[in-house]
This record gives structure tokens, sequence and C-alpha cells, in this order.
């Protein structure tokens, strides 16, 4: 049986909201909008790449201990 290979990419971002606004303004479909985690002090947003690839931003994540 072949397996799957999933990638998933996450990258930091300063102003998130506003970042996703944009991407959405441009006509960039988000697979979850910009979310706030609030029990850990971050947000986070997903979209795809044009081959499936999954791309999480996050904002804040780089400060959680």
């Amino acid at each position: 049986m072949p397996s799957k290979c999933t990638r998933r990419y996450s990258i930091e971002i300063k102003n998130l909201e506003a970042f996703t606004k944009k991407l959405e303004a441009d006509g960039i479909k988000l697979d979850r909008p910009y979310t706030k985690v609030a029990a850990l002090g971050i947000a986070i947003a997903f979209i795809k790449d044009p081959w499936g690839t999954n791309i999480e931003m996050t904002e804040g994540l780089d400060q959680v201990r």
C-alpha cells in the first residue's frame, strides 16, 4: 500500500489579522480563518498552496513557552 506524505509549513506573521484580511481581499481562500486561541495567547489561520500543501500562519507562537 503506497504511503501518503502530508506536508505542512508553519510561518510566524506579525499582525496576522491584517495579513489574512489582505489575502482574502486578493481572492485567496482561507481554509481556516483568522482565529484567536485565547488559552495559548496566539492567533492562527490556514491556507493551501496550489499543490495542496497546508500552510499554518501563526502570531505569538514564538512567545509560547
